[in-house]
């Protein structure tokens, strides 16, 4: 019996030992292990691994994934004098674990030291630019793409020596203004939206006149080719006219020659016109008896009312 309880003592002893001495890498793990504080290697290959057991040997595991975070907003001053509230996110990942170890030790105590670099480098940068180059209607004055890029250089610039990691990705999340700055912001967009109006009036106006004086163009083509067509037809109306005349002239001379007189009255007797004309004159050949001597000279009245 007592044989028995010695051997199950020293087949726990034993198993004790044995779960001491092994750990387990998942696939998305690195494991630093260290002999009494020291690191004496690296573990990158997934699935279980031993070591020294119990205090001897310490199994650190780092996150070897991408790690995003957003660092405390921070307010800033702009090359205008204009403060304003910005808040970003960073993307990080581990590049050198044993350095990163050495330098940082835990995911806690990195994103602090990286939120306050960045910051830190969105201060210096940020004070390069204008209010408008933040926040514009125009996107093409929008300046955030480049100070993003920026910011990332200098920060990878320090990290990847320092601290064994890179940063993927820093992007600006959000961008606020202090009370004080609000109402200067909402003038200034004010301002913008009223010269876009005007300009799309003036492009507006300059559109329409374009319109109308092609418009006036266009009319005076058709009035002019309307004329020249009433000309036309105007023209061939009066041939057609003297053509009618003519024949029919040849047909009944004397008709046509008193109708004609009776024109030539019309036209040269007005109301109350006095005519004192030779009696020898053509003109009276439809006033007077025929069998009245032609000599001396006649008064003609007109007697129209």
């Amino acid at each position: 019996m007592k044989k028995f309880t010695l051997l199950l003592v020293v087949l726990g002893i034993l198993l004790c030992v044995v779960g001491l001495s092994v750990f387990t890498v998942n696939e998305k793990e690195i494991a630093i292990i260290t002999r009494f504080g020291d690191p004496v290697r690296i573990v990158t290959q997934a699935g279980p691994h031993r070591k020294l057991p119990g205090f001897m040997e310490k199994v650190n595991l780092l996150d070897k994934r991408i790690h995003t975070f957003k660092p405390r907003p921070i307010q800033l001053l702009l090359k205008d004098q204009n403060p304003i509230i910005m808040t970003c996110y960073v993307c990080w990942q581990i590049t050198d674990p044993l350095l990163f170890f050495q330098a940082l030790g835990t995911q806690a105590i990195a994103e602090e030291k990286l939120g306050d670099m960045v910051n830190a480098r969105l201060g210096n940068v940020l004070g390069d630019y204008l209010l408008s180059q933040i926040i514009n209607v125009d996107k093409n004055k929008v300046k955030l793409t480049a100070i993003e890029q920026r910011i990332l250089e200098e920060c990878n610039n320090q990290t990847r020596g320092q601290y064994g990691l890179k940063i993927v990705d820093i992007g600006i999340r959000r961008v606020t203004y202090p009370s004080i700055v609000t109402e200067a912001v909402y003038n200034r967009m004010k301002s913008d939206r009223e010269k876009e109006a005007k300009k799309y009036r003036e492009e507006g106006g300059e559109a329409a006149s374009k319109i109308e004086a092609e418009a006036d163009r266009k009319v005076s083509e058709i009035l002019a080719e309307a004329s020249k067509e009433a000309e036309i037809i105007k023209g061939d109306g009066d041939k057609e006219a003297i053509r009618i005349r003519g024949e029919a002239y040849s047909q009944a001379p004397e008709l046509f020659e008193f109708l004609d007189s009776l024109d030539t009255y019309r036209k040269i007797l007005g109301r109350e016109t006095t005519l004192i004309l030779s009696l020898d004159s053509n003109l009276f050949r439809y006033l007077l008896p025929e069998d009245r001597e032609i000599g001396g000279a006649a008064k003609i009245k007109s007697v129209e009312k």
